[in-house]
């Protein structure tokens, strides 16, 4: 009997979103293994004690990637994908990425998409909090005349960006809008609220043709987030709306973001393409 085919996953960052990997995995029990997880020096102590012998927890990138995974899943931040997507990419390891904001600078966009091309891997891009993609990557191929994607998080949500000295807001009553621009700014800005700005830009019209709007809404169902994309091409027009709950830990996440992640991963082994 041929020994079943796993996929070995790595993964950068131990936060509210890998810890939601581990819980999928355990419960659905694909053919999926988390080898290792990438933290802080100072984190490697706590998270080996939560994680156990059976999940190597290191502290440099050169140490996650001896555990020879499949798939490095960024699951920390903007700054994990500039310091480490082009070397894991032109190692042949599959580069799957969350904080794609990082993204809203076109040179490094290019430069994963080459490092990717000479390694021969793939830059995986979930969908993140958000439905409504696959429609959007169609339509582009006819012509695209209006992107706009609208997140809405509660105004406690927005604490520690921008909007905090912009608005007082505790104070804010009704549905405001915080920022108003290009996915670039908004992934740059709200580093750790709007990288789905860049994800939708990259799927459709492009960083310079896809509005972007964040909104601070008080009347939000409590532990929820929304969001909205409205598209308008020659093939006709497409309106999605989403209320999704929000990490319990942290509001800025939507759990929807780990879900669609570990589906992406599922979708690896059901179609064997690694």
């Amino acid at each position: 009997m041929a020994k079943e085919k796993r996929l070995k996953i790595a993964l950068i960052g131990y936060g509210a979103i890998s810890q939601m990997l581990f819980d999928v995995f355990r419960e659905k029990k694909p053919p999926i293994d988390i080898v290792g997880v990438l933290v802080r020096p100072e984190r490697v102590v706590a998270t080996q004690k939560k994680l156990g012998k059976k999940v190597a927890v290191v502290d440099t990138l050169k140490a996650l990637l001896q555990l020879k995974p499949d798939v490095v899943v960024e699951a920390a931040s903007q700054q994990a994908v500039r310091d480490w997507g082009e070397i894991i990419l032109k190692k042949g390891i599959d580069f799957m990425v969350i904080a794609t904001g990082a993204y809203g600078d076109p040179a490094l966009w290019k430069k994963h998409l080459k490092a990717a091309e000479k390694g021969g891997a793939r830059l995986r891009l979930p969908a993140g909090a958000i439905a409504g993609l696959d429609g959007l990557l169609a339509m582009r191929l006819g012509k695209l005349e209006k992107v706009k994607y609208i997140s809405i998080k509660p105004p406690h949500a927005w604490t520690g960006t921008p909007a905090e000295t912009e608005f007082d807001l505790p104070s804010i009553k009704e549905p405001t809008v915080i920022f108003r621009g290009s996915p670039a700014d908004a992934g740059r800005l709200y580093p750790k609220n709007a990288n789905l700005a860049v994800t939708v830009a990259l799927c459709g019209a492009g960083l310079d043709k896809t509005e972007i709007e964040l909104v601070a809404d008080p009347t939000l169902p409590p532990g929820t987030n929304a969001s909205k994309l409205e598209v308008v091409s020659d093939s006709g027009e497409l309106k999605l709306e989403r209320l999704g709950r929000a990490m319990p830990d942290n509001p800025k996440t939507g759990v929807l973001t780990a879900l669609t992640m570990a589906d992406e991963l599922m979708k690896i082994v059901r179609h064997s393409d690694w």
